[in-house]
Parts: structure tokens; sequence; C-alpha cells
């Protein structure tokens, strides 16, 4: 697993590709980058390899595929600050593939970004992002020793 420095491992990155959005006229440009986003949805699930798309109608089995802890997009806003984010996570290996073809759809999204008026400070950052677990590890009892033990039917 790649380090940053001792003990910060990683191994998975994020695409962010934000803008500032303006509070003028009910914060439409605000609207405008979600109704942006959601155009993008399909071809941003594909990316991540989310069941989506042409998966829906078909019956192939995904097992291992999918990781919602390492594959993800996920968008943030915050009114405050007037910041609208959307991050696409994957690990490393699918990254690096996504890297190569130049993060696609990632220029088509920013080129529609920066036709809305009031969308401002248009950038991209790549970045680690990690699950931090803060419990150790979690330990599941068998079913013989928790505490549905006693209606366990046993066979003779």
């Amino acid at each position: 697993m790649p380090t940053i420095a001792q003990g910060v491992e990683f191994s998975c990155l994020a695409r962010e590709w934000r803008c500032k959005f303006s509070d003028d006229d009910d914060m439409a440009s605000l609207k405008a980058a979600q109704r942006i986003l959601e155009e993008f949805q399909l071809e941003l699930l594909e990316v991540v390899k989310e069941f989506a798309g042409s998966r829906t109608g078909s019956r192939t089995v995904m097992n291992g595929e999918i990781d919602s802890g390492k594959q993800l997009v996920q968008r943030v806003v915050s009114s405050e600050r007037n910041d609208f984010k959307v991050v696409v996570k994957l690990p490393l290996e699918q990254f690096h593939a996504w890297e190569n073809k130049s993060f696609e759809p990632e220029a088509r999204f920013l080129e529609a970004l920066q036709k809305v008026e009031g969308l401002s400070v248009i950038e991209t950052q790549t970045y680690t992002l990690e699950v931090v677990n803060l419990m150790g590890k979690i330990r599941v009892p068998k079913a013989s020793e928790g505490c549905m033990a006693d209606s366990i039917p046993t066979f003779a």
C-alpha cells in the first residue's frame, strides 16, 4: 500500500471538481450546477462501475467489482462557503486507468460549468481519500455464540 509519510497509507485516490456559486437569483447557479451533475450521472456511474445504465437490465454477476467504500461519487455543497463539489473516489489501479483517459468526462463537465453565469473559481484537485476506522476490528460472533444462540435448531 502506498505511503505518503510513515503511518499515512492510502489505497484510493479522489478527483474533485469544484466551483463557487452565487447567491443571486435564488441560487440559480447552484441549481444549474446540480442539473449539470444530473446530466452526467450515468457517465460518472460508469466510471465507478456502479450498478447503472446498461447494467440495470442485465443479469451480470458483479461480485467483487463494486466496493462502495472505495468506489463512489459524492456531491458536496456548502451554503456557508458557496462551494459546489463533485468527488469521484476510486482504488489506485482504477484511478490511474481513468487518469489515462483524461478523467473523462471531466473536460466536458467543467466546460458546462464555465457556461453558467454565477459560477466561478472552477478547479480540479486530486487527493487521497480513505475511510478511517476508529473502532478497530469488528468481531462478528458465530450464530451459535450470538444473541439468538438458543433459537438455532439442532439436528441429532
